[in-house]
Formats: structure tokens, sequence, C-alpha cells
């Protein structure tokens, strides 16, 4: 199940976040707490981007792939 997170109505695309169950590794990708979220952004034409690694909150994700 995901979650909306934003939505940018310029781009016609939205953030979404999803819950791990099972992570490997187990560490976020930028600070190394415990992941806990996969992100992706879905276009409105239904397109899915997933974005790269694994994360423990939003802060951590935009800040590794800003």
């Amino acid at each position: 199940m995901s979650t909306l997170i934003s939505r940018d109505p310029f781009a016609r695309q939205e953030l979404h976040r999803e819950k791990i169950t099972r992570n490997p590794k187990g560490e976020c990708q930028w600070c190394g707490q415990e992941a806990r979220f996969t992100y992706y952004v879905e276009r409105d034409g239904g397109g899915r981007n997933q974005l790269a690694g694994v994360f423990c909150a939003i802060g951590c994700m935009r800040s590794y792939h800003s």
C-alpha cells in the first residue's frame, strides 16, 4: 500500500511512499538509521519511476536525491 506524499500539478506527477516489510541491508541510504520506506514518482500518463534506495524518512530521500 502506498501513501501520497505530494503532487506537482505543473509537472503532472505525484510522489508516493511505500512501506517496506523486508530490507536485507536495513540501513537508510542517507543517514544509516533503520530504513522503512521506498519512494516512487507516478506521472498522470501512468508511468511510474522507482527512486533508488531505501530511506527512514522523506527528508533523507530528498537530501540523497538532490
